[in-house]
């Protein structure tokens, strides 16, 4: 049998798409639940991202999966669109190739005959979910949450949804008890309970050296550094939980090697106590290492350069999607500030 990941996109904090009164975290939540229920019953080794309605971000999704060593990766999620005649349903994959595309055309056309609109399947590269897992993968949008006949169909059909979600997925992963289109019918079984504890706040104490030291600073309290064009040479970084890892691009020797740190650093050891080589650094990379079971948290970070006073957009650990380009920085000019915190 095979081991499928189930994710349902969003959550906590972070609501997905809104119309007409409802969350998009909570419509695919419910739609994960019932499907990860019907292929459990069909024997087969259910992971989810997510089974209450917590945030993690794209990339630690992927990476569980990665780690939970899945055969296939399905996101559940629901559209949006500034017109409310926008309506449909598609799938998102990131190439229309073997399992993928078993999936979304399987789905797609038994999805028409539900009543909503075929939008068919899209290759989109852009998105961590499908770039990043290396398992094939499948992203599916079930509906525009801003049309009130998709919410309508959505409703009205959810029992049949999950069933056409549900068999193709096991038409992707071989299941040869799954013919045409018709609904897997099976006694379901019990959604496990998360074993992912809340982790709590974290603290974040970094240190800049630029002439002198200057004095810590703790997460947003401030940013580190003596300011506008003055470069910073080194970097101290901890954390109170878990551990972080680092590395820096300097003016001297591009990427330094990574360290790794957890409670403390060491201002008195310039090789191995702190990020630096005593040049000028152009870029900081950052990784946040989540204490095991617990839900995961990052590293979010940013910097100001030399020649311009605001900071540039945040990165988020060395993610490399919505804008980040894996690391903080431009590797031209030399950082003048510098801010970091983990959520």
């Amino acid at each position: 049998m095979a081991k499928i990941c189930l994710d349902a996109g969003h959550g906590g904090r972070d609501s997905g798409a809104v119309g007409f009164g409802r969350l998009e975290k909570d419509d695919v939540l419910r739609m994960v639940l019932r499907v990860g229920t019907i292929l459990s019953g069909k024997g087969h080794n259910i992971y989810y991202t997510r089974d209450d309605d917590i945030y993690e971000s794209p990339i630690t999704k992927a990476t569980e999966a990665n780690n939970a060593g899945a055969d296939f990766f399905a996101s559940f999620h629901r559209n949006s669109a500034a017109s409310a005649e926008a309506s449909g349903y598609e799938t998102l994959v990131y190439a229309i190739a073997d399992k993928a595309a078993v999936c979304a055309d399987y789905v797609n056309a038994e999805m028409e005959k539900l009543g909503f609109r075929n939008r068919g399947t899209k290759t989109r590269t852009d998105l961590t979910v499908l770039n990043s897992t290396k398992m094939q993968a499948v992203l599916f949008e079930t509906g525009f949450i801003s049309n009130a006949n998709d919410n309508a169909l959505f409703d009205a059909k959810f029992e049949a949804i999950c069933n056409v979600l549900a068999n193709g997925i096991l038409k992707a992963v071989g299941d040869s008890t799954v013919s045409g289109g018709g609904s897997v019918q099976v006694t379901p079984t019990p959604i496990p309970p998360s074993n992912k504890k809340e982790l709590g706040h974290v603290d974040c104490t970094y240190q800049c050296y630029t002439d002198r030291w200057w004095a810590p600073v703790h997460n947003q309290d401030d940013w580190g550094g003596k300011g506008d064009d003055y470069a910073i040479r080194y970097i101290g970084i901890c954390v109170s939980k878990g551990s972080i890892k680092g590395r820096v691009y300097t003016r001297k020797s591009g990427w330094l090697p990574w360290l790794t740190f957890t409670n403390s650093y060491n201002t008195n050891d310039l090789v191995n106590g702190v990020l630096g080589d005593g040049s000028e650094i152009l870029a900081i990379e950052l990784y946040y290492y989540t204490p095991d079971g617990y839900m995961y948290k990052e590293v979010h970070y940013r910097v100001s350069v030399e020649g311009n006073s605001s900071f540039y957009t945040k990165q988020v650990d060395n993610q490399k999607s919505d804008g980040m380009d894996g690391y903080a920085g431009d590797k031209k000019r030399f950082l003048d500030k510098f801010q970091a915190w983990i959520e």
